[in-house]
């Protein structure tokens, strides 16, 4: 429980508060979750060191403008229920780190492949991919961008929390390597407070140890 409440930036209290709401929602017996994500997040990402994971994004080469966002959605199969926990999360892997948080939501075998349909509908299609995969990328650029002083908040940090829980505890630190040619870039976005950003990042890394659009 500590690891992940280290990995969330909460207080271990919190996270068994958060936790013991899913199960009430979910159920017991959270198997594995079933993870996708956006095709073309590989190159978003640096994975140098995870050579594991570099051929799970067979549409590479065809993604259009890369733009650092990665959307994560997430299935955890119950043993006790037909349905299934899903949640989604977008992630900005160049600075930010969770940029939105969908909590988790029963759904149907059908309803979850029509959700799937509408939640990558934005992008040039998705895959699926290990749960290590998925954790790696949401942990670890949470934990990226805490690193410069980003953190979810209010109703986000709540929504991250409560989707976290359906991916389960990290192995790790992520072998993914996030930022843009080794620094922090950052593409404001219509929801974004650029100057504050830039005030947080010079605070951090210095005005030369960050980029941005």
């Amino acid at each position: 429980m500590k690891a992940i409440a280290r990995t969330l930036g909460m207080t271990a209290e919190n996270v068994v508060g958060v936790l013991n709401g899913a199960v009430a929602a979910s159920g017991p017996g959270l198997g594995e979750p079933r993870c996708w994500v956006n095709t073309g997040w590989s190159r978003s990402v640096d994975l140098e060191s995870a050579p594991q994971w570099a051929g799970l994004d067979p549409g590479a080469a065809d993604a259009e403008e890369v733009r650092g966002l990665v959307a994560v959605l997430v299935a955890a199969d119950s043993t006790r229920s037909t349905k299934s926990q899903v949640a989604g999360l977008l992630l900005d892997v160049w600075c930010l780190g969770v940029k939105n948080a969908l909590a988790p939501e029963s759904m149907s075998e059908s309803r979850l492949a029509g959700h799937r349909g509408l939640y990558f509908s934005a992008y040039e299609g998705h895959v699926q991919v290990p749960a290590g995969l998925a954790r790696a990328l949401v942990f670890g650029a949470a934990a990226y961008a805490r690193g410069f002083g980003f953190e979810p908040e209010g109703e986000l940090a709540e929504e991250f929390a409560e989707a976290a829980v359906l991916l389960g505890k990290p192995a790790g630190p992520s072998p993914i390597g996030f930022g843009r040619d080794g620094k922090p870039f950052f593409v404001n976005g219509p929801y974004d407070d650029p100057e504050a950003v830039l005030r947080t990042l010079r605070r951090a890394v210095g005005d030369d140890g960050f980029h941005f659009d």
